[in-house]
């Protein structure tokens, strides 16, 4: 979404959550009330974006935008509960019942602290996954708190009122995601078995067989992989390789971290694998009556591996610009050459020990205007963001260029 359309969205809710509030409240208790609605929205919204439903993944454009989506709208929910706990002047009414508007005001207390906590623990990217994992998991109890503390305090108004009903409503969203989450989300999830196992330098190719059902997916989509090593529940993206036609899921997972160094070691034939997906909506951007430019950095190539392998013959000019280095750059550089084989794709390597990969250096590759191609980029998104600003320069639309984000914390 451009920055436009999140501005004006962002003042409409504004808005919207002003004018619901009880119009005889005075400003000092307004504004309070204002950043108390704010925090709860926002804690309601990011819990149902974590659910991870594909109807969401194809109403917000993937679920890597839902993810930047539920990052911004869980530090709204940080920042207004603290700004109501800061600028709330005191009671200002009886809530549901009056015998529980003390513990009311307690466990609010509670909650705030939590969610600074919480929050402060997402932000600080040097935490390791497996605390902010767990920690995490504690966001659905505090909402609950934070609803109790909603209407058992000393709040001012009715549960009758539009104030009232709007809370109520926004509290069911947050609990109803949170129930469906840890108990109904996991039905959704498919049993594989690791069949084989391919080791590309820094890298594992790994081959997946079903053991009943099978996820449901597109090409150049990702899925959610728990390989449930040292017997502990971790899920993680993973681009998917093979095409939606072949008997198995493979994917190509290259050592980037904790968890994907582990992969390499303790990976075996036989493990059984939870699989959630498919995830993302590239494929759907993808037109093929349009020339096209696909840019890869690195592992970023996997997507395009998926595209590679379900396009016929394309019916406009499709160049592929992969960039890399390393064992690992020129094993994967003879897989996709083998891939392509005859079909109308056009490979331009380039090693970035010798140079970078310009907006200058794809343009001299291209037979039409810049603007008259969709582009397409996974890779390094330092990489992406450079070129994207180079090729925006250069005359390309901003809305021919299209890629996903796996930066999801």
């Amino acid at each position: 979404m451009s920055t436009l359309k999140t501005t004006l969205l962002t003042l409409f809710v504004s808005l919207s959550i002003w004018f619901i509030l009880p119009v005889e409240l005075e400003l000092a208790r307004k504004v309070p009330a204002f950043f108390a609605a704010i925090s709860m929205l926002g804690m309601a919204m990011a819990m149902l974006i974590s659910c991870r439903t594909k109807w969401l993944d194809r109403l917000i454009g993937g679920i890597d935008k839902a993810y930047v989506w539920h990052k911004w709208l869980g530090i709204s929910g940080v920042l207004g509960a603290s700004f109501h706990w800061l600028l709330v002047p005191g009671p200002a009414g009886t809530g549901i019942d009056p015998t529980f508007a003390d513990f009311g005001e307690e466990v609010g207390q509670w909650a705030m602290y939590g969610l600074i906590l919480l929050g402060a623990i997402s932000m600080v990217r040097q935490i390791p996954y497996r605390i902010w994992y767990y920690t995490h998991m504690l966001m659905g109890p505090i909402f609950m708190i934070s609803v109790y503390h909603t209407f058992f305090s000393d709040v001012p108004f009715s549960l009758t009122s539009v104030t009232g009903i709007t809370l109520l409503m926004v509290s069911a969203i947050g609990i109803v995601s949170w129930v469906y989450k840890i108990i109904f989300k996991k039905r959704n999830f498919c049993t594989y078995t690791v069949s084989d196992i391919k080791p590309i330098d820094n890298a594992v190719e790994v081959t997946l067989e079903a053991n009943s059902k099978t996820i449901d997916y597109q090409v150049g989509q990702f899925a959610y992989l728990d390989f449930n090593l040292d017997k502990v529940s971790h899920f993680h993206p993973f681009t998917i390789t093979s095409h939606p036609s072949e008997q198995q899921l493979s994917f190509i997972i290259r050592n980037l971290g904790k968890h994907t160094q582990a992969l390499q070691t303790q990976l075996a034939i036989g493990q059984k694998v939870t699989v959630d997906g498919g995830y993302g909506q590239l494929m759907r951007k993808k037109k093929a009556s349009q020339p096209q430019v696909w840019l890869a950095g690195g592992i970023g190539i996997t997507p395009f591996i998926s595209w590679i392998k379900a396009t016929a013959s394309p019916e406009q000019e499709v160049h592929l610009f992969f960039v890399g280095r390393g064992k690992f750059y020129r094993i994967m550089v003879q897989k996709v050459t083998e891939i392509i084989g005859t079909k109308n794709i056009q490979l331009h390597i380039q090693d970035s020990e010798q140079d970078r990969l310009s907006a200058d250096g794809i343009s001299e590759k291209l037979s039409l205007p810049l603007s008259m191609y969709q582009v397409f980029g996974c890779g390094p998104t330092p990489m992406l963001s450079s070129l994207k600003k180079q090729l925006v320069s250069k005359g390309l639309k901003p809305s021919h260029w299209h890629n996903e984000n796996f930066v999801m914390r």
